[in-house]
């Protein structure tokens, strides 16, 4: 008869077979089904002082290991947090830097029109055809374009 080896046999007769009538291994219980074991909640020995240091030791593995990645969880959101402020430091410098280059331009497009309206003051007629010089010239760019499309 083969015996599954991963599991253990359920009766005392598979037990035998499985262990070769060995009494010196875990497989050779000598108990009818149904009996506690000798190191059970009522028992004592070295089984369960065993079972109990074990117990202790996973209890204390998983204690180690959750605070290890509870740190590591606080290290990540810390850089993380990092991260995020040195984003928004760029990112308001470069809303800083384009307010600045905006602010210049609309300082030179005033300057631009005060002196436009100082020319137009002081010099009506060379306006008018420097006007329709650029009407022209504006016009003659979208007839060519538009020709060009067809």
């Amino acid at each position: 008869m083969e015996s599954n080896s991963l599991s253990p046999p359920t009766d005392t007769a598979n037990a035998r077979e499985s262990t070769g009538g060995s009494s010196n291994t875990a497989w050779s219980d000598t108990r009818h089904a149904g009996q506690p074991s000798q190191g059970g909640p009522t028992g004592g020995g070295a089984d369960d002082a065993s079972m109990h240091k074990a117990r202790e030791d996973a209890d204390t593995f998983g204690r180690k290991a959750a605070d290890a990645t509870q740190d590591s969880l606080q290290e990540v959101q810390a850089k993380a947090d990092g991260v995020v402020q040195a984003g928004k430091a760029y990112a308001q410098d470069a809303v800083n830097a384009a307010g600045k280059k905006i602010d210049s331009i609309k300082g030179q497009a005033a300057d631009l029109k005060q002196r436009s309206l100082q020319f137009a003051a002081h010099e009506p007629m060379k306006a008018v055809a420097y006007a329709a010089a650029g009407s022209a010239v504006l016009t003659a760019v979208l007839l060519s374009w538009m020709r060009g499309r067809r």
